[in-house]
């Protein structure tokens, strides 16, 4: 069992995809697949978004496999069994495939069925039964709970216990048409949840310290193994291979079209969906995703279907609606005021309108869909965009100042808090800014700065706010915005600035470190913006021009304005007896993980270490205690936290594994420091959000509520 003795340094630092381009991507596949490419390129033809899961899980096992320095033959093995572990969707229909929602009864067991098709598969080209066993075993629970056969536990084979963590991993920290890709800590803990019982418990112990420990390497470690130590000097021959110039000049002018495009589109007020003469979604705009609450990638490749947005128009005629099928077989333009029905219940007017696309001879080749929010309430979103009213500017660079942001932050976390949707803060900081100026004068410095934010603005969204946050460091607040795409977002606009070259700094590139998370349960102002700080602090730590995400993102329900105030009328008739809350929480992390969450949340609310024995830690911290009233009239109080760590075993069933599956359990009590702050009627709201902070970043759950 941990120490509290000894708070260990580090956080957990987010995984960041890779992101290569088609050509190298060929590349790594050639390289590491051989004859067999062809499979995965078949693969990709069927279901882009499935081909590029394989690719990143593959990656994934390769980089732990070193970790764990497992022989050269095994690693082999792993990796191209992760790599086709899902060439069985090749024979699943396209409606289960593509299908933009749950899957019933039949459509699952329709893709169950996939792993066995791809040992049949496989076993046609491929002798080597240990890595058929990979695959035939990846879907089999470590308990054999699932009825998955006789085959449990460590009598799995290591490979498929591997194969299966890193699958679900990606999976759940992938965007999907029927949910949003959870925060990296938040898929941590479902891992650990399942631990014992689907997975090997050890090897998800060992895979939650690999994502510990620089994860940001983690894709690129094995790109360049895969390149070099499989292949050696030839290797190189992808970036030797120059095109003729014209043909060079030409591609480029194409991809300015393009880019051009996507930015124009990812700009609209409107949602805007493209579709293709099949009926196939090639792009969902940015505005259309927060429309919908649904994520454009897993969007583009599925079909377009009327099932997917709710219209109502009772006006309407039958059949005489706006729809696509309409327009595809006629060529003409429909329009129509409808009603769409959001995934909360509620409904919004909108303007549909599908646009025919017409090629040579007027034939139909698509669609353009644009819908337009016609309703006059307006929205959080669009309070931030309009800071205009009261807004002050950054005099250099144009972006809005530090207090702007300050006030801007308090209304995003005011809609968070109110259980409205998500929010995000990218905190970002130019790398060795000190030595731009020292070799290249302040101008320079001043032109880095300016150019940094251009690049920052020309990212942001609707309702977005950039900021300049101080010196050469910046925000990003992005409401709507969850931690899992705001890190993604981070990636993109960090890999997009080390290509800038600066003309100040002699045709140079900067670079910089980006922070990330997401409003959670008991966070203020103060917390979310320490916690970004910390992410950013670790970034710089791990060799800077990185993307660091920190926080679950978790959030527990808002209690309605009704029963708020039954709880107060109640106060006032009957005094409480005590105003300590208690709350017992429970996690499958080992000790050690949460003495390290504990660090966290002690940093973030700048708390003060009172008292430090055994398992047990004191703490004092001031804590808002007006949780619904208006952020200047908030009054901040002291409290005493008392916190108690202890480990239990967990029952799994019968397996094969010799190790004893343990949790953690956390036992905190909170209560007002000073006896006059009994009187506030809200201090039990305020122990409440205390123990729900503690909770979202301790990445638990409640084994008895407060």
């Amino acid at each position: 069992m941990g120490d509290l003795n000894r708070l260990p340094s580090g956080t957990v630092a987010s995984r960041q995809e890779y992101d290569a381009d088609g050509a190298h991507e060929n590349q790594l596949l050639a390289v590491r697949l051989g004859v067999a490419t062809s499979l995965f390129y078949s693969l990709r033809c069927k279901h882009r978004q499935t081909a590029d899961h394989s690719l990143r899980v593959a990656l994934g096992c390769s980089v732990w496999a070193d970790r764990l320095q497992l022989p050269a033959e095994l690693r082999d093995r792993l990796e191209v069994a992760a790599l086709l572990h899902d060439i069985g969707n090749i024979a699943t229909p396209d409606r289960v495939l593509k299908k933009p929602g749950h899957l019933s009864n039949d459509e699952r067991l329709i893709m169950d069925q996939a792993p066995d098709v791809a040992c049949e598969i496989l076993a046609g080209c491929c002798s080597d039964e240990g890595l058929l066993d990979i695959l035939r075993y990846s879907r089999h629970w470590y308990s054999g709970g699932n009825g998955s056969g006789q085959v449990q536990g460590d009598d799995l084979p290591l490979g498929a216990r591997m194969l299966a963590i890193v699958e679900s991993f990606d999976s759940m920290t992938t965007d999907q048409v029927y949910r949003r890709a959870f925060s990296q800590e938040r898929a941590v803990a479902e891992l650990f949840q399942c631990a014992g019982n689907q997975f090997d418990p050890d090897l998800v112990r060992d895979y939650a310290a690999l994502l510990e420990n620089r994860p940001e390497l983690m894709y690129a470690s094995a790109a360049r193994r895969w390149l070099q130590d499989l292949q050696g000097d030839s290797s190189n021959r992808f970036w030797s291979a120059a095109p003729e110039k014209t043909g060079a000049a030409a591609g480029e002018r194409q991809t300015r079209q393009l880019l051009f495009h996507q930015h124009l589109l990812d700009t609209m007020c409107d949602g805007v969906v493209a579709i293709d003469g099949e009926g196939v979604i090639t792009h969902w705009n940015y505005a259309f995703e927060r429309m919908t609450n649904i994520a454009a990638d897993a969007m583009i490749g599925q079909v377009w279907s009327d099932s997917l947005i709710r219209w109502d128009d009772a006006r309407a005629s039958s059949g005489d609606v706006a729809s696509l099928s309409k327009c595809l077989t006629t060529g003409g333009q429909t329009r129509r005021r409808m009603r769409m029905g959001l995934p909360d219940g509620k409904e919004v007017p909108v303007k549909v309108n599908f646009i025919p696309i017409l090629g040579e001879e007027n034939r139909v080749q698509g669609a353009l869909a644009i819908i337009n929010d016609i309703s006059q309430e307006e929205s959080l979103e669009q309070k931030v965009q309009s800071l205009h009213v009261k807004a002050t500017r950054d005099g250099l660079t144009g972006v809005a100042n530090r207090a702007e942001f300050d006030r801007a932050l308090g209304d995003v976390v005011e809609f968070a808090a109110a259980g409205k949707g998500p929010a995000s803060l990218i905190l970002c900081d130019i790398d060795r800014f000190k030595s731009v100026n020292d070799n290249y004068g302040h101008q320079a410095g001043d032109d880095a700065l300016i150019s940094f934010s251009s690049v920052l603005v020309r990212h942001s969204r609707d309702g977005d706010l950039v900021a300049r946050y101080g010196g050469e460091e910046f925000a990003l607040l992005c409401p709507g915005c969850d931690n899992a795409t705001a890190a993604k977002r981070a990636e993109t606009i960090r890999s997009d600035l080390e290509r800038i070259t600066q003309p100040s700094l002699a045709n140079k590139c900067i670079t910089a470190s980006f922070g990330v998370t997401e409003y959670q349960s008991g966070d203020t102002e103060s917390t979310i913006v320490a916690r970004a700080d910390r992410a950013l602090y670790k970034a710089k730590e791990n060799g800077r021009n990185r993307v660091v995400q920190l926080g679950s993102g978790l959030r527990e329900p808002v209690e309605s304005v009704s029963e708020r105030s039954k709880g107060w009328f109640q106060w006032l008739l009957t005094p409480s007896k005590s105003d300590q809350v208690t709350a017992k929480l429970v996690t499958r992390a080992p000790v050690e993980m949460v003495i390290e969450k504990l660090r966290g949340f002690i940093a973030d609310h700048n708390a003060e270490i009172l008292k430090v024995k055994d398992q047990q830690l004191e703490l004092r911290l001031d804590v808002r205690t007006s949780l619904h009233g208006r952020r200047n009239a908030d009054g901040v109080s002291a409290f005493h936290l008392l916190v108690n760590l202890g480990e239990r075993q967990v029952p799994t069933g019968p397996h094969g594994g010799a190790s004893q599956l343990m949790e953690t359990v956390i036992d905190a009590s909170v209560s007002p420091w000073r006896s006059r702050d009994r009187r506030n009627r809200e201090v039990k709201g305020a122990c409440r959000n205390v123990v729900a902070s503690l909770k979202s970043y301790l990445m638990a759950d409640y084994a008895q509520r407060p």
